[in-house]
């Protein structure tokens, strides 16, 4: 039997919200005055949902993907090169920026969101390994946040607050994919003077000369109402992904009330990542630091 000293710990540090976290202490018996205290300073889950895209870059045989999307059920097209939107299925496209194996490919996700396009994405992820899936430098792995709900300072706020963390966010990501070699994701940093004092979108496209080419890309805006994340390397592992896909929407969520003044020293500084969240990113920064 867990005394009420444990069950009131592992409370604070479930992911959940402060209204959870309040309703459970409260069924211990604990006092409104008492839950305030216990919850100063705790980590709560970022509310709200977001609306995601992926973009996996990889090498797969087309054959291998239907063999294997037959047993995973993965719904899934093959197309010609094109950015059109409104697919409820995983579409192939070709990629000129792949290359180096056999095969060259990117797989597009439909527009997803919460637990059934976690699972989805779960889903199709698992059909590409299956299909012998592989990556090499040149590919990327491509995040869409939904960002056609945000108000243009809520846009801003995005860019400005990834320029601020990008050099914790170049710990956890590969080498190639860091401020002086990401060739098709630029740094933020370069034009963090013009992102400070963009007000529109359009400033913030102007700030980063129109060019999508950056760790965090402003024409998807006028495309696809988002915002696309172009940092990471590419790569076939769910957990890196779907982690990755987390910090892109918790920050976008975050941006909505919230403005970095200055760089972030460290992933545990980081304000809106749980503590499991930093302690992956810790691990992978960890790993790629040997």
């Amino acid at each position: 039997m867990k005394t009420l000293n444990e069950q009131v710990n592992e409370i604070k540090a479930a992911n959940t919200s402060k209204n959870s976290k309040k309703a459970a202490l409260a069924k211990l018996g604990i006092t409104p005055y008492e839950i305030d205290l216990l919850l100063e300073g705790v980590e709560c889950a970022t509310r709200g949902r977001f609306t995601f895209g992926v973009e996996i870059e990889c090498f797969v045989n087309r054959g291998a993907i239907r063999t294997a999307a037959e047993h995973t059920g993965m719904a899934y097209e093959y197309e010609g090169y094109n950015h059109r939107d409104g697919h409820d299925y995983f579409k192939f496209v070709t990629d000129a920026s792949v290359r180096g194996m056999t095969d060259p490919i990117e797989c597009v996700s439909p527009v997803l969101t919460g637990v059934n396009g976690k699972n989805a994405l779960k889903n199709a992820v698992k059909t590409l390994n299956t299909a012998g899936a592989s990556v090499n430098q040149t590919c990327g792995l491509h995040v869409h946040i939904g960002a056609s709900k945000l108000t243009a300072k809520q846009y801003c706020n995005v860019f400005v607050n990834y320029a601020y963390l990008e050099a914790v966010i170049d710990t956890f990501m590969a080498r190639s994919r860091r401020a002086d070699n990401a060739g098709y994701a630029h740094t933020l940093q370069d034009h963090i003077f013009y992102l400070e004092r963009a007000v529109t979108v359009e400033d913030i496209r102007r700030a980063l000369c129109n060019d999508r080419y950056h760790k965090v890309n402003a024409e998807s805006y006028c495309r696809h109402k988002t915002i696309e994340f172009r940092q990471h390397a590419g790569t076939t592992n769910y957990e890196k992904i779907i982690n990755w896909v987390s910090f892109c929407g918790k920050l976008v969520i975050w941006s909505k009330k919230n403005r970095l003044t200055a760089p972030v020293a460290s992933i545990d500084d980081i304000p809106f990542l749980t503590a499991e969240e930093k302690s992956f990113f810790k691990a992978r920064a960890s790993q790629l630091s040997r």
